[in-house]
């Protein structure tokens, strides 16, 4: 499978909410809140700007601590974590207009939300972007925290669209997949993009085993092209509830 970025229209939507922070008018609200589903490419389509940008990446942790991420960030940046370290962290992020981006922000909801707090404190001198990343569920417990939310844009990663599995499918197989057989990777994969990759992924696997450059719906019909956990858990509830009205 090919190493490439596709550029999905959450990709566009978090660009486009980028667009309208920069050019904010209040300079300390340049907080963006990207949340969705788990699989939907958050932290693939952030890692990606994240590159082009320049930004300081960081994911928390369960056990972060403000110490933690300021040590983080200092390594991320190259200074030595000696007396006034953390000063010197805002100095460069300042200067250098750094935007920074955390991922698995919930975490951070921890402890008072201490991080989050620390991060306000940064930007809040620095003026610069801050993007954070979370789960659906952690939205309405950011929200509480109206020191921080106050400053924030919501972005949320919707369900990709068929013309996005399309786009994955065409950049990055290394084998022709068949327009039936996008249309199934899309339904089968409730176009969860973590997803769509294991099912491209696997029709490479097909494609190799028979030697053929283009994969039809015909050829992995009887075949499961991605394992939906979460799915799974749904069919066996089903089932369940369904075997009980039987019996």
């Amino acid at each position: 499978m090919k190493r490439e970025f596709v550029k999905t229209e959450n990709s566009k939507r978090l660009r486009a909410n980028v667009a309208l922070q920069q050019n904010r008018g209040s300079q300390e609200s340049g907080w963006i809140v990207v949340y969705g589903r788990p699989g939907e490419g958050k932290t693939r389509t952030l890692h990606n700007w994240a590159s082009e940008n320049g930004a300081l990446m960081v994911t928390a942790q369960v056990d972060w601590t403000v110490r933690r991420m300021m040590l983080e960030f200092a390594d991320k940046l190259g200074i030595e974590p000696t007396t006034g370290f953390e000063r010197r962290i805002e100095d460069v992020i300042a200067a250098e207009e750094i935007p920074i981006i955390l991922d698995e922000a919930g975490f951070a909801l921890q402890r008072s939300a201490a991080c989050l707090e620390r991060l306000r404190g940064i930007t809040d001198k620095t003026c610069t972007l801050v993007v954070i990343v979370m789960m659906e569920q952690d939205v309405p417990r950011l929200a509480r925290r109206t020191q921080i939310s106050s400053r924030a844009r919501l972005c949320e990663f919707q369900k990709s669209t068929l013309a996005d599995v399309a786009a994955a499918c065409a950049q990055l197989s290394e084998v022709e997949i068949a327009p039936a057989l996008v249309q199934r990777i899309f339904k089968d994969t409730d176009a969860r993009m973590r997803l769509v990759l294991s099912a491209i992924h696997v029709i490479e696997a097909v494609a190799h085993k028979l030697g053929k450059a283009r994969i039809e719906f015909e050829d992995v019909k009887s075949m499961q092209l991605c394992d939906d956990f979460t799915r799974s858990i749904r069919d066996a509830r089903k089932r369940r509830i369904q075997t009980g009205a039987q019996s």
